[in-house]
C-alpha cells in the first residue's frame, strides 16, 4: 500500500502544477490593466488639463508639471448660472499678459462656454501661469500653473561648527531628472562641484534624490550651495545656505549660561548678607521696656556735684 502511494505521488503533483498554471493564464487574460497617467514626461501624447467651473467662481488652480518637450492643451468649461447676452468674449493670459482673444456664441438652453489653448512646451520660457478669462458679469476665470517640477530640501539654512560633517540633500517628488548638478558661490560666481573637486566633497545621486557630503568643515565653507535637477526642457534649482561657526562661537552660548547662573548666585548671596546685617542692627538698637530703680541714673547726686564744682571755680577766680 505504501509503495502504491509513493508511485502515485509524482502524478498528483504534476496535475496540481498544471492546474495552477492554467488558472494563472486565465486570470492574466481577464485582469484589469493598471491605469496610466499622462504627465508629459514619457510619451508623445499631448498633456490635456481641464477646469470645470460655474458662475463667477474661481476654482483652485491646476498644476501641470512638464519634464519633456510635449504639446499642452489647456481647457476651461464654464456653466453660466444666469442669462447673458451672446456673444461673450473669452481670452487667455500668461502671467497677466493677453496671448489669445476670441468671441463665443453659446447655447441659451445649456448655457455652456468652452475654450482651450494649445502650445508646445519646449523650454523653461514656456512655463508660467496661464489663465482663461470669460467676459461675463462678474468676470469668470480659471488658472493653470505650468512648470518644471520643483525640488525641495528639509532645511535651506544649515549651521555647523568647525570640523563637523554635513550632508546637503535635494529631492524631486515623482519625477526623475536626467542628472543632478551641485555648485557653490565663490565671490559672486558659481563653481561646479564633483567627486574630483577635493577630498572633502562627495556627491551621491540616485533617481529623484541627490546629496552633497562635505567633510571636515572649515570657516571658508560658509557660502550658498546650489543643487539643480536637469530635465529635457530645462532645470529646477534650489539654493541652500551653509554657515560654519568656529569652536569659540560654539562655546559662547554655554559660557553665557554659566555666567548668568553665577550672577544669579552672587546676587542671592549679597541679598542674604544684607538681610542678616539688617537683622543684627535691629537687635542691637532695641530699648529695654522697663528699668529698675538701681539702673536709673542718680540725677540728684550728679546735680549737687555739678553745683559744687561751679562754686569752687568762682571762689578761685575771686582770690
Amino acid at each position: 500500500m505504501a509503495g502504491l502511494i509513493i508511485k502515485q505521488t509524482p502524478s498528483v503533483i504534476f496535475l496540481l502544477v498544471s492546474f495552477w498554471v492554467q488558472v494563472e493564464s486565465d486570470y492574466s487574460q481577464y485582469a484589469t490593466p493598471e491605469p496610466k497617467t499622462s504627465t508629459g514626461d514619457g510619451n508623445h501624447l499631448p498633456v490635456v488639463e481641464t477646469i470645470h467651473f460655474s458662475g463667477s467662481s474661481r476654482p483652485k488652480p491646476i498644476t501641470v508639471n512638464i519634464t519633456k518637450v510635449t504639446k499642452i492643451v489647456l481647457s476651461c468649461n464654464l456653466t453660466l448660472l444666469i442669462a447673458h447676452k451672446s456673444p461673450i468674449t473669452g481670452m487667455w493670459e500668461k502671467d497677466g499678459n493677453k496671448i489669445d482673444k476670441r468671441e463665443f456664441d453659446f447655447d441659451q438652453n445649456t448655457s455652456h462656454l468652452f475654450q482651450n489653448y494649445e502650445f508646445d512646451f519646449q523650454n523653461g520660457s514656456d512655463a508660467g501661469n496661464y489663465t482663461c478669462v470669460f467676459d461675463t458679469n462678474p468676470k469668470s476665470e480659471g488658472r493653470f500653473e505650468v512648470q518644471i517640477p520643483p525640488i525641495w530640501t528639509k532645511n535651506i539654512n544649515e549651521i555647523r561648527s568647525d570640523g563637523d560633517h554635513i550632508n546637503l540633500t535635494c529631492k524631486s517628488d515623482r519625477y526623475t531628472p536626467l542628472y543632478w548638478i551641485w555648485s557653490k558661490e565663490v565671490k559672486g560666481s558659481k563653481v561646479t562641484l564633483n567627486n574630483e573637486t577635493g577630498d572633502r566633497y562627495y556627491i551621491h545621486s540616485l533617481g529623484n534624490k541627490s546629496s552633497l557630503l562635505i567633510k571636515s568643515l572649515i570657516m571658508d565653507n560658509t557660502t550658498y550651495y546650489h543643487c539643480d535637477a536637469v530635465y529635457e526642457v530645462g532645470f529646477s534649482g534650489l539654493r541652500i545656505h551653509l554657515k560654519v561657526n568656529s569652536l569659540v562661537a560654539a562655546v559662547i552660548p554655554f559660557v553665557c549660561i554659566v555666567a548668568e547662573v553665577l550672577v544669579l548666585v552672587i546676587f542671592i548671596l549679597v541679598c542674604e548678607r544684607k538681610m542678616k546685617q539688617k537683622e543684627n542692627l535691629a537687635e542691637g538698637e532695641k530699648i529695654p521696656e522697663k528699668l529698675t530703680i538701681d539702673e536709673l541714673p542718680d540725677v540728684t547726686e550728679n546735680g549737687a556735684r555739678h553745683r559744687k564744682v561751679e562754686s569752687t571755680s568762682v571762689q578761685e577766680m575771686q582770690n
